[in-house]
């Protein structure tokens, strides 16, 4: 889907709440997710969504989205707080790094 010609306004957070992943499912590939439902007015009318993060939003909080000018029921909502991960990411890529060293 393409968003060009899209408007961006700001959404309110409603609500946010962790779900597991599916009780079936394999923990080593799957992990659980936050779903946030959210709200927004475009010319006096008012639309709501929901989207799914790894991060937790607080009631309240407002994010950027985009939605379709023509028909404004169409949103996209994107999480991109991707700064809370990248210690973790950095830690671990140097863990398997000196793991296959070792192993050589």
């Amino acid at each position: 889907m393409t968003y060009e010609g899209w408007t961006s306004t700001a959404a309110t957070i409603k609500s946010c709440t962790w779900e597991d992943p599916p009780s079936q499912a394999p923990s080593s590939l799957f992990v659980g997710h936050y779903t946030s439902t959210f709200s927004y007015a475009v010319d006096g009318n008012h639309y709501c969504g929901k989207f799914y993060s790894s991060h937790e939003w607080g009631r309240g909080a407002e994010v950027p989205i985009l939605y379709n000018p023509q028909n404004p029921v169409e949103n996209c909502i994107c999480d991109e707080d991707e700064s809370n991960f990248t210690p973790a990411l950095a830690f671990a890529v140097e863990l398997i790094g000196g793991l296959i060293i070792g192993a050589i």
